[in-house]
């Protein structure tokens, strides 16, 4: 009686679901993959960058395969500058949207997107006319067709505030919202909610306390529907990723760090990192709000949801005692508990999932490494996963 109790509750916790197929190119030219879409065939476009062999520096490129990981067709934009692309969205009826950041030499960066249309011929393109204070930008559009784009730029006196342009079809600029005007304040994510509102996540530094997370709901004229706050702890909470859920709420996700030595100078200090995830009801109330952690040090990327609310969490973790990195996947259920966690194959360069999205079939799609700075050769990956069962 025993055995066959445990053997039924074995069975009903969901298990992380298996690889059906993965892609991953030689790593000669460097290249990494960052984000990524799919179609109504059930094709993918993956967004990334590839070394260029004369300037050494990154350019911004475009990868189609079908729903088996072939590749179908690809695209080079030889832009000037060092392109780190983060994020590809559609554009209807029929293109993508592409926000990146752009260092030009001896320059700062600035942040730009980019409009192409289904073939990948460049429609638009318009940069930032101010360096970008955090290495993050991001864009959604409406149902009426209009396009939202996120910065937090510097301004003249060298202080940054959240900037959202309202840009149309052709790519002009018809309005701008600056949102927490006064407050130190930083932008990482834009959604477009069902009821047709936007929600930003942001990280703002409190009066007193570290750093924190803040959402805020916004109509599209840009006046404030409420603000979230997590109130702040000990650690200093990064947001990385909004995603809105099946019963009505929003997840956030990112990491919580704490600095075991914060008299050191910057590039001396030690930190450690938890995976941070938050679930926000329709009225910016707090739900719940968990960190994760394994041996060593994690952040958290990149979520997706599942119809009955669980949660698919991508991110990376770091161990103590090697060093190496490895992409982390973790299953969640709708009230934050952990089910299955799972580490990929460890390596010595600084690797991690960027994106995971919930695919047609019931799977998931994610990729990897985006941007890292280091002095190795980058390899982009994609591996495409089967249903939870």
């Amino acid at each position: 009686m025993t055995v066959t109790l445990l053997f039924c509750t074995r069975q009903a916790f969901p298990q992380l679901p298996d690889v059906a197929w993965e892609k991953q190119l030689p790593d000669a030219p460097s290249h990494y993959f960052s984000d990524v879409t799919e179609l109504e065939d059930e094709s993918f476009v993956v967004l990334g960058a590839i070394q260029m062999p004369v300037d050494r520096e990154f350019d911004t490129w475009l990868l189609k395969c079908n729903k088996s990981g072939d590749t179908l067709k690809t695209r080079i934009f030889n832009k000037p500058g060092n392109d780190i692309p983060l994020k590809i969205i559609p554009n209807p009826p029929n293109g993508f949207l592409i926000a990146s950041i752009t260092i030009f030499p001896g320059g700062k960066p600035k942040t730009r997107l980019m409009a192409v249309d289904a073939s990948f011929s460049q429609k638009w393109i318009t940069d930032s006319e101010k360096t970008t204070a955090v290495s993050q930008t991001d864009v959604a559009v409406d149902n009426d067709g209009n396009i939202w784009w996120i910065n937090t730029l510097e301004d003249d006196n060298g202080e940054s505030q959240v900037l959202l342009r309202k840009i149309d079809a052709e790519g002009k600029t018809t309005g701008e919202f600056v949102i927490d005007k006064g407050n130190q304040s930083s932008a990482y994510a834009i959604r477009v909610l069902p009821d047709g509102m936007l929600a930003v996540a942001s990280q703002v530094q409190v009066t007193d306390g570290n750093p924190t997370i803040q959402v805020t709901k916004m109509d599209t004229n840009g006046k404030v529907q409420w603000k979230s706050l997590t109130p702040p702890s000990g650690k200093v909470l990064t947001p990385q990723c909004l995603c809105c859920s099946p019963d009505n709420t929003l997840l956030v996700g990112g990491w919580a760090g704490m600095c075991w030595n914060p008299d050191a100078l910057v590039n001396e200090q030690i930190w450690d990192y938890d995976y941070w995830l938050s679930k926000i009801d329709a009225n910016g109330k707090i739900i719940w709000s968990q960190q994760y952690n394994r041996q060593g040090s994690e952040k958290g990327t990149a979520i997706a949801v599942l119809p009955s609310g669980n949660i698919m969490a991508a991110g990376k973790c770091e161990t103590s005692f090697t060093g190496t990195i490895g992409p982390w996947l973790l299953l969640v259920d709708k009230n934050g508990k952990l089910l299955k966690e799972q580490v990929y194959k460890f390596k010595f360069t600084k690797d991690q999932a960027t994106r995971i999205i919930c695919t047609s079939d019931g799977g998931f799609l994610m990729v990897g490494p985006g941007y890292i700075e280091n002095r190795n050769q980058l390899s982009g990956w994609v591996k495409k996963l089967n249903p939870v069962l």
